[in-house]
C-alpha cells in the first residue's frame, strides 16, 4: 500500500510532530497583526489550555503542568507561546514546549522538548545556601561577587547520547561517523538539582558568570559552564574604523549626553545609552557627555595608553558601540519587524573601558548590557565595539528573550553561532545598505572595513586575522568545520564553528574547491543570500528552538521555518538541506524527505497475566525506523512497528509503552499505552457477526451488554455493519485489532453519514464519538482498503461512558465597556454545560460569524456608543440567553491614577484602591518592603495587573480576602502580569501584592496597570 492516506490527519496525531506550520505563508496586513497583538493575552491563556488539555497525549501525568515565559505574534498571524514544563510545581531543566495559534485561533502542531517518566522527590536535603557554598568552594574566586548569586531548584534530566538503531551512516567517508541527525539523546536518570550561578567581574584575571547544577539530595556538581555571553539632537563620531558617523545622543544643560532618544524604553536608564567605567569593574558607569555634540578622534584607546577615558580617544571607543547599538536595533526592527532586544523595546546600555587588559566583550542578562574592555598586548590600541562585536553581543540579549539557548554543549554552540551569524547580517546592513531599509544585502561596502564573513577582524587587533572565520571555521585552529559526536564537548567558541558555516553555505554557497568547499558537498551547492538565509535562522530562532535544542534540532526547525516562509520544496529549503549536509548534520536534498507522521498511536491494552500484549503504531514518511520504549527505557530490539511483550507477570501491570519513530527528517514520539495485567478472566458479552450484513439495513443489532464483535471481511468489497443504540450524553469508543492488513473503521448516524472515522495503514484503528442528541441508532462500519481481506477475525472492542448532556447555565454575564474612539472592546460569558454553541447579538441582531465565547468587536466608531451586546448560549438540552451589556464609546480616555501611601506592608495595611483607578504607582524602597493594595471586583468580571518596573526583580501575586495566593508571576524582571476571574456571584475583595525577589529594591517607581 502506498505511504499516504486520502484522510486529513488527526489533531492529536499533527500535535505531536516538529515541523513547518505550514507548506508557506502569506504576510498578514498591518492592521490584521496590530488586532492579532491586541489579543495577545488572551490567545497565550487559550493556548496554555490548550497545552494542558494535550498532557496524556504529550506522554505526561497530571503531577505535570506549564508556565507560560514568553509569546509573540509573527508576520505570518501566527502566535507563538513557549511555556517551561514544571513537574510537581518544580520547573523541568530543558523541558519547553511552544505552541502555534493560526489567525483563527486554530491551535497548530506544537513544537515540544519534553522530559517524561520523572519519578523524583522534590523536597531538598541541601537549602540554596548550602547548594551556593558548594559551588563557592569548586569557583574558589579571588574577588567580591559582582551581584547576589541566583538559585533556583530544578529538575536535571542526566542524559547520555546513542546512535538511533537501524540507520545507516550518511556521514563522512573518511571515518564514517554518524552525522548529527542519526544521534539522540536517551534519560539516564532524573536529580533534584539547584541551579546556581555566580557572577565575578574582577577584571582581566577575573571575569566570569558561572552556572552550576548541584544534586539537591548529595550536593554534587553534576554540570558546570562559563555562561558569560562574549565574543546604539544628531551628533557626529569619528569611528575607529568607519570614519564619520551619525550619533543619536540628547541635548542636555551642560551640552549633549549619549543618549539615543529614538531607541529603547525603560531598563536602567530609560533609553539606550553608552557610559564609562573608567576601568572600574562594578557598577553602571557614568554616561558620556560632550559639549559640542562631536564625539571621538578616531584613534584606538588600547589597554596601555595613558589617554583620558573621557577625552577624544577615549570617545572614540563610545562612538563605535552607540553607533553599533542603533544600527542593531534598526536592524532587528527593520528586518523582522522586533521591537528591540527582548522585543518589548526595553533599553539596552553599553559599558565602556571595563578593567585593564581586558581583550574581550560580553552581555549579562542581569543588567540587560553590554561590556566593552579596551583590550591587551599583544592587540595594542584596539577597541572591542566594531559592528560584528556591538551586534553579537546585542544578538545574546535577542537569543536571551526567544530560545534561551542553554550557554553550554550543543546548544552554547548555537548560542555563540547565532550572534556570530546576525553580528555579522549587522555589519552587512550597516555598510552594504547604510543601515536602512528592510533587507540584509549581500553587497560589503566601499569603505576601509567591508563586510565579510569573519569576526572581529578589526577589534581583535592581530593585523590580517580573524578570531573566527565562518566561511571555514578552522582556519582559527581550534573550531571545527563539520559536526561530530564530540562537538558538544568543545568550548562554545569553537563548536559554534559548524553552525557559522552553515549559514555561510545556506547565504553564499559551496564551492568546489578551497577554503568554501567541503568534500560532503563535492558538486557544491548554490546559496540564497543574506537575507533569506537570516529570515530563515530568526524564524528558526524565535519560533521553533527551545533552550537545549541541538545541531539537529536546528536543522529541523530551519526546514520548517523555510517551508513556512518560501514553501516546500523552495530554491530555499534545498538550501537549508544542503547546507547543513555539509556540516554532517543530515542528508542531502534528493527531493524532499518528510519528516514522520503519526497516524495511529498504540492504544493501552488489557491482558491476563502470563499472556502477552502487542502494541502498535502507524506512520507516514520514507525509510521510518522504531523504537519502543517501556516506562521512558528503551527496549533492547524493539525496533518494528509493532511491539509484543514477553509473557506478563503481576509487576508489568500498569506499566507504559510509547514508540519514537525516526527517519533522516526528523523524529516523533507517540504517546503512552497502559498495560493493565489482570488475574481475573474477562467478562462475558462476545458478538459473533452474523452473515450478510453489508448494509445499514441489513445491519448486526448488537445490544448493550455486548462490549466485544468478533468479525471477518472475507472477501474483497465485503462490507460488516452493526447497529448500536446510544443513550443521551453516551460516548462509545470502538478499539479495532485484527490481521496484519489495511483494515478502515468508521461510526455513521441513522441516515448512514460518516461522522468518525480511523482509516490508518494497519487494522489497528479507534472511533470515539459523543451522542448529544436523544437516544439514537448508529452504524459501526468495517471494510478493507483496496480490496484487503482475510480469513482471520478482526476485533472490535466496545468502551461505552455515560455523562448527560445538561441545558446551559451562566456563570457569568457579559459586562458593559466603555472605549476611545477607534479601539476595540471584548465582551465575554462564561457558562457551564456540555458542547455549547454560542451566538452574539448587536442591538438584538445575531453578528456573523460570532460565535465563540469572547466577542471583540471591529474598530468602534461614534455610531457605536450605546450598542447593547448580548449572547445566546445553547445546546442540544436547551438555550439561555445573557443580559445587555452596553458599549459607551468615548473621545476621552479615563485614566485616575494612584499613588502608593506607606506603611502598606500587610493585607491589614493595604492601601483601598477606588474603582475607578487605572494606574498604581508605587516604590520598593527598602530590601524587606511588600506592597500590598486592595481592589473591589464585581461578579463575574476579570481583573488584569501589569506590571512594569525598574530592572529589577520584582514578582507579583493576587490574593483573596483570606490572603491566600490566587495568581502569582515571579519572571526575573518587573515586568509581570496576573489575570483572574471573580467566578462568584457577588463583588469580591482581591489583594495586589507586589515584593522584590531576594531583596531587589529600587528608588524608581513601577507602574501597576488595571483592567477590570
Amino acid at each position: 500500500m502506498a505511504s499516504f492516506r486520502r484522510f486529513g490527519l488527526p489533531l492529536i496525531a499533527l500535535s505531536l510532530v516538529a515541523g513547518p506550520l505550514a507548506a508557506q505563508m502569506r504576510p498578514v496586513t498591518p492592521q490584521t497583526l496590530k488586532s492579532l497583538q491586541a489579543r495577545e493575552g488572551q490567545r497565550f491563556e487559550l493556548a496554555s489550555s490548550y497545552i494542558h488539555g494535550l498532557r496524556s497525549e504529550l506522554g505526561l501525568g497530571s503531577e505535570h503542568a506549564f508556565a507560560f515565559s514568553k509569546g509573540h505574534t509573527d508576520e505570518l498571524g501566527v502566535t507563538h507561546a513557549r511555556f517551561q514544563q514544571l513537574y510537581q510545581g518544580v520547573r523541568v531543566w530543558g523541558g519547553d514546549v511552544i505552541t502555534h495559534t493560526d489567525m483563527a485561533g486554530r491551535q497548530l502542531a506544537p513544537t515540544q522538548d519534553l522530559k517524561r517518566s520523572i519519578q523524583v522527590s522534590v523536597t531538598p536535603n541541601l537549602d540554596s545556601s548550602e547548594a551556593i557554598a558548594v559551588a563557592h568552594r569548586d569557583l574558589a574566586p579571588k574577588g567580591g561577587y559582582a551581584r547576589a548569586p541566583i538559585t533556583e531548584l530544578v529538575i536535571y534530566a542526566d542524559t547520555t547520547e546513542v546512535i538511533r538503531g537501524g540507520h545507516v551512516a550518511h556521514a563522512r567517508e573518511a571515518d564514517q561517523a554518524p552525522d548529527a541527525t542519526q544521534v539522540e539523546r536517551q534519560v539516564v536518570r532524573y536529580v533534584l538539582a539547584y541551579y546556581v550561578r555566580l557572577a565575578l567581574e574582577n577584571g582581566a584575571d577575573e571575569t566570569v558568570h558561572r552556572v552550576y547544577l548541584v544534586d539537591a539530595q548529595t550536593g554534587a556538581i553534576l554540570t558546570q559552564w562559563n555562561d558569560l555571553h562574549t565574543s546604539a539632537a544628531v551628533g557626529t563620531g569619528r569611528s575607529q574604523w568607519y570614519g564619520t558617523v551619525n550619533l543619536s545622543t540628547n541635548s542636555v544643560t551642560s551640552g549633549f549626553e549619549m543618549r539615543d532618544m529614538t531607541r529603547g524604553t525603560g531598563g536602567t536608564f530609560g533609553n539606550n545609552i553608552t557610559t564609562n567605567l573608567n576601568h572600574a569593574t562594578t557598577g553602571n558607569g557614568t554616561i558620556y557627555t560632550d559639549a559640542d555634540n562631536a564625539w571621538g578622534d578616531g584613534n584606538g584607546y588600547g589597554s596601555g595608553t595613558t589617554t583620558s577615558t573621557t577625552g577624544a580617544t577615549g570617545q572614540t571607543a563610545a562612538v563605535d558601540q552607540h553607533r553599533g547599538m542603533a544600527v542593531a536595533w534598526d536592524f532587528y526592527k527593520n528586518v523582522f519587524g522586533r521591537n528591540g532586544i527582548d522585543g518589548t523595546g526595553k533599553a539596552s546600555y553599553g559599558r565602556m573601558h571595563y578593567g585593564s587588559n581586558y581583550d574581550n566583550a560580553f552581555w549579562d542578562d542581569s543588567c540587560f548590557c553590554m561590556t566593552y574592555g579596551d583590550g591587551a598586548p599583544p592587540s595594542g590600541s584596539y577597541g572591542e565595539a566594531d559592528l560584528d562585536t556591538v551586534g553579537h553581543e546585542l544578538t545574546h540579549g535577542v537569543c536571551a528573550t526567544s530560545a534561551n539557548l542553554t550557554y553550554s554543549g550543543e546548544s552554547g554552540g548555537l548560542n555563540e553561532s547565532n550572534s556570530d551569524i546576525f553580528g555579522t547580517c549587522v555589519e552587512f546592513y550597516a555598510l552594504g545598505a547604510g543601515g536602512t531599509g528592510s533587507v540584509v544585502p549581500d553587497a560589503t561596502g566601499s569603505g576601509a572595513a567591508i563586510a565579510n564573513y569573519t569576526m572581529f577582524e578589526n577589534s581583535w587587533g592581530h593585523a590580517g586575522q580573524a578570531l573566527r572565520y565562518m566561511y571555514k571555521p578552522s582556519l582559527d585552529g581550534s573550531s571545527p568545520d563539520a559536526w561530530s559526536s564530540s562537538t558538544g564537548g568543545l568550548d562554545v567558541h569553537y563548536s559554534s564553528g559548524p553552525m557559522n558555516r552553515c549559514f555561510y553555505f545556506m547565504a553564499r554557497g559551496a564551492t568546489t574547491s578551497g577554503d568554501t568547499s567541503t568534500t560532503l558537498l563535492p558538486s557544491g551547492m548554490s546559496g540564497i543570500g543574506n537575507d533569506h538565509a537570516a529570515r530563515i535562522w530568526y524564524r528558526a530562532l524565535t519560533v521553533y528552538l527551545t533552550a537545549s535544542s541541538n545541531y539537529a534540532a536546528a536543522r529541523t526547525a530551519s526546514i520548517s521555518s523555510a517551508k513556512d516562509l518560501y514553501g516546500a520544496g523552495s530554491a530555499e529549503e534545498i538550501a537549508v538541506w544542503n547546507a547543513f549536509h555539509g556540516i554532517n548534520v543530515g542528508a542531502a536534498w534528493t527531493g524532499g524527505s518528510t519528516a514522520p507522521v503519526l497516524t495511529g498511536q498504540p492504544q493501552s491494552v488489557t491482558v491476563q497475566v502470563g499472556t502477552t500484549a502487542t502494541f502498535t503504531v502507524t506512520a507516514t514518511g520514507s525509510s521510518l525506523t522504531y523504537q519502543w520504549r517501556k516506562n521512558g527505557t528503551s527496549i533492547s530490539g524493539a525496533t518494528a512497528a509493532s511491539y509484543t511483550t514477553p509473557a506478563t507477570t503481576s509487576t508489568d501491570n500498569g506499566a507504559t509503552f510509547s514508540v519514537v519513530v525516526t527517519n533522516i527528517s526528523g523524529s516523533v514520539t507517540s504517546n503512552n499505552a497502559t498495560l493493565t495485567v489482570t488475574t481475573t478472566p474477562p467478562p462475558a458479552g462476545t458478538f459473533n457477526e452474523v452473515e450478510s450484513n453489508g448494509t445499514t439495513a441489513a445491519a448486526n443489532v448488537v445490544g448493550t451488554t455486548f462490549n466485544k464483535i468478533v468479525g471477518t471481511i472475507g472477501a474483497s468489497g465485503d462490507l460488516d455493519f452493526f447497529a448500536v443504540t446510544l443513550a443521551n450524553g453516551e460516548t462509545l469508543t470502538v478499539n479495532m485489532t485484527g490481521p496484519a492488513l489495511d483494515y478502515d473503521l468508521a461510526l455513521l448516524n441513522s441516515a448512514g453519514t460518516s461522522l468518525k472515522s480511523s482509516t490508518g495503514s494497519t487494522a489497528t484503528e479507534t472511533v470515539t464519538y459523543q451522542n448529544t442528541g436523544a437516544a439514537a441508532t448508529f452504524y459501526i462500519k468495517v471494510l478493507g482498503y483496496s480490496g484487503a481481506n482475510s480469513t482471520t477475525p478482526y476485533n472490535l472492542a466496545l468502551v461505552r461512558s455515560s455523562s448527560t448532556v445538561t441545558a446551559p447555565v451562566l456563570t457569568g454575564q457579559p459586562q458593559s465597556a466603555t472605549v476611545v474612539t477607534g479601539a476595540t472592546a471584548t465582551f465575554t460569558v462564561t457558562a457551564t454545560g456540555s458542547s455549547l454553541g454560542y451566538q452574539w447579538r448587536k442591538n438584538g441582531t445575531s453578528i456573523s460569524g460570532a460565535t465563540s465565547v469572547s466577542y471583540t468587536t471591529p474598530a468602534t466608531t461614534s455610531t457605536d456608543n450605546g450598542a447593547t451586546f448580548s449572547v445566546v448560549v445553547s445546546n442540544t438540552a436547551g438555550s439561555v440567553t445573557s443580559s445587555n451589556a452596553t458599549l459607551t464609546v468615548t473621545s476621552t480616555p479615563p485614566a485616575t491614577t494612584y499613588n502608593e501611601v506607606e506603611s502598606n506592608g500587610s493585607t491589614a495595611a493595604a492601601n483601598a484602591v477606588a474603582d475607578n483607578v487605572t494606574k498604581i504607582v508605587a516604590t520598593i524602597g527598602t530590601s524587606t518592603d511588600q506592597d500590598f493594595f486592595k481592589v473591589n471586583v464585581a461578579a463575574g468580571r476579570t481583573i488584569t495587573v501589569n506590571m512594569t518596573g525598574p530592572a529589577q526583580d520584582y514578582d507579583l501575586y493576587l490574593l483573596n480576602s483570606a490572603g491566600t495566593t490566587l495568581k502569582s508571576s515571579e519572571g526575573s524582571t518587573a515586568t509581570e502580569t496576573v489575570t483572574y476571574v471573580n467566578s462568584g456571584t457577588t463583588t469580591a475583595t482581591y489583594y495586589i501584592k507586589v515584593s522584590g525577589y531576594n531583596g531587589a529594591t529600587s528608588t524608581t517607581s513601577y507602574n501597576l496597570a488595571l483592567t477590570r
